[in-house]
């Protein structure tokens, strides 16, 4: 198998390899740049491209990349996987969601343009890696006080829908979600470039340290890979899967300090209507001003904040899934 080339990177067949890809000069004199890990097979076969830290307050997918990385041998590995642990890095600094100079939210900006703003050139860089590959993971997740754990299938036509559903089954989560594209966002420019896309929102909150939650997220990536023979398949089973078609996003109602109601086990449970999830205080009167409750009469919490902390109205909260959307497939 020949060697695998990018930029100036140069990985023989059966090894590792890493880079950093130049976005530009900032301001200060310091060089903004991506990092590239790669792994190159000792035989032929797909490229996967994994991404994560699209956001910079979502930095589960760094620990998760890590381990997926750590777990393959490159001698035994078919293909290549190319894996950019923070997409993102100038979000990451300051822990924000959008790009800290120019407020652009990175996941809208593909495929980006070599002379925008700073975030559509880091989205121009990405989309030369997403030109260069056969499959798309893209590891979302949650933030320091709020946790997520499903899987975003994304609409595509034709046979790219049908094998990105097949791979995003094969990453193995309980509950699946199948909705729209955002417009500019990778997976989508990944789907229109004929990728076959898996979109995880896993981790975040006081699930940073829980060690079974990271190993999901590292074997659903390696099932994805064994789901394109590039690698042998982990020996946990994927367990039952619902395929959900309709969830709401739920955002703060009022502004002060938000009290959950109930601890991360509520994560993928069912739960009545009405149930109550959480509470905002206002701390200057002291008293009560907004709850949020379930809104349908089987709700499954796909995403949820689960510790106090002083909120601003419009701020996430929850997304809530309708158990009788499941669709049979």
């Amino acid at each position: 198998m020949t060697a695998f080339r990018f930029s100036s990177l140069v990985v023989e067949s059966g090894n590792r390899g890493y880079t950093r890809l130049s976005v530009g000069r900032l301001a200060d004199g310091s060089e903004l740049s991506l990092p590239l890990h790669v792994v190159h097979g000792a035989t032929a076969g797909p490229t996967m491209l994994l991404v994560g830290v699209v956001h910079g307050e979502e930095i589960f997918a760094v620990d998760a990349i890590r381990s997926a990385l750590n777990a393959i041998d490159p001698r035994a590995l078919r293909g290549t996987l190319m894996a950019v642990p923070v997409a993102n890095p100038p979000a990451l600094a300051w822990q924000s969601r959008n790009g800290p100079v120019d407020s652009l939210d990175l996941n809208r900006q593909f495929p980006g343009s070599g002379d925008g703003w700073l975030s559509e050139r880091i989205a121009a860089r990405l989309s030369e890696l997403v030109d260069r590959s056969d499959c798309l993971v893209h590891i979302d997740g949650g933030t320091t006080d709020r946790v997520i754990h499903y899987t975003f299938v994304k609409t595509a036509a034709g046979e790219v829908g049908g094998e990105g559903e097949r791979l995003s089954r094969a990453f193995g989560m309980k509950y699946l979600y199948r909705g729209p594209q955002a417009k500019g966002s990778l997976t989508s420019y990944a789907a229109e470039r004929g990728l076959p896309c898996v979109l995880a929102e896993i981790g975040g909150g006081t699930l940073f340290g829980d060690p079974t939650y990271l190993k999901r997220a590292s074997d659903g990536v390696l099932r994805v890979m064994a789901a394109l023979d590039m690698v042998s398949a982990p020996k946990a089973e994927v367990g039952e899967q619902h395929l959900l078609t309709r969830r709401t996003l739920v955002r703060i109602p009022e502004g002060g300090i938000f009290h959950p109601s109930l601890g991360v086990d509520a994560l993928d449970r069912e739960l009545p209507k009405d149930t109550l999830l959480g509470a905002v205080l206002d701390p200057y009167t002291l008293e009560y001003v907004a709850e949020i409750r379930t809104p349908y009469q089987r709700s499954v919490l796909l995403q949820m904040r689960v510790l106090p902390r002083a909120v601003q109205p419009g701020d996430y909260a929850f997304i809530i899934a309708d158990a009788d959307s499941t669709v049979s497939t």
